[in-house]
């Protein structure tokens, strides 16, 4: 019989005060925006706004306690209980918000989501400073779900590629309807086209081909 020993989540205090601060900020940015008359910008950063301060309302904190896992609100209420038992297997994916270190803003972090028969639940280590901590305890004698994380894997693949093959197309057609006829211009628009298309086809051919069954 596993057994489990206690731990209560802790938040990580800066990615909360970037969302309070940001959403805020966003929110007031927004509703400037729209006042002058702007609502094709001044709509999506109001909904940016609104969303983070919702994120931040809606943030679980955690408790592992007698073999259960129970998810409580900033407030205190506890919203519901899962019995630890009822998990299956889990995956794991590290993400990046950029290609290279180097590049304004880029961060990594990973997602550990947990399977039961009928709920998936997201755990992600930018929300927790005890991420490694409450992981270990929370996937003790779980399988590692690999064909779950190859079918993501897949499917941002998908997206991605689709996404920069229609921008490629896109951004092909715009600029060459802006640039005047002067062959260069052509050219490196037919260039830049086939860039973003060419990018989006070999992410396409990245993806992997599921596996058997090695849950």
């Amino acid at each position: 019989m596993k057994t489990h020993k206690e731990i209560t989540s802790k938040p990580k205090l800066s990615s909360i005060l970037i969302l309070i601060i940001g959403g805020f900020l966003a929110i007031i940015f927004g509703t400037i925006l729209i006042i002058k008359g702007n609502w094709i910008i001044g709509v999506p950063f109001l909904i940016i706004g609104l969303y983070s301060l919702y994120w931040i309302f809606n943030y679980d904190t955690l408790q592992i306690k007698n073999g259960k896992l129970i998810f409580k609100s900033i407030t205190g209420f506890t919203k519901k209980t899962i019995s630890l038992s009822e998990l299956k297997s889990y995956t794991e994916i590290e993400k990046e918000n950029a290609q290279y270190k180097w590049e304004f803003g880029y961060m990594k972090w990973k997602d550990l989501t947990l399977i039961g028969d009928n709920f998936k639940y997201k755990i992600s280590s930018t929300s927790y400073i005890n991420y490694n901590e409450l992981r270990k305890e929370l996937t003790k004698g779980l399988k590692r779900n690999f064909k779950a994380e190859t079918k993501w894997q897949n499917n941002n693949l998908t997206y991605i590629g689709i996404g920069l093959i229609i921008f490629g197309f896109l951004i092909g057609f715009w600029f060459w309807q802006a640039t005047k006829d002067i062959l260069f211009e052509k050219i490196l628009t037919i260039l830049l086209s086939i860039g973003f298309i060419g990018y989006g086809i070999y992410l396409l051919y990245k993806r992997k081909k599921p596996a058997g069954n090695n849950v």
